[in-house]
């Protein structure tokens, strides 16, 4: 088998992985848990938040 080949097997294998391991961490610390209400919550009304000035404070 070509070098090449196995480089590109390599390379699926190690994105599967990680891709695998993010998800398993994800599933962990509750990324999916609400994903609904992500939606309903920039909907809600309530004044925004002071613009800051040139100093870093709040004018």
């Amino acid at each position: 088998m070509p070098l090449g080949l196995w480089v590109l097997v390599g390379w699926m294998i190690l994105v599967a992985t990680i891709g695998l391991a993010l998800l398993i961490w994800g599933w962990k610390n509750g990324q999916f848990h609400d994903v609904e209400s992500a939606k309903y919550t920039m909907l809600e009304d309530r004044e925004p938040a002071p613009w800051p000035d040139k100093n870093g404070g709040t004018s």
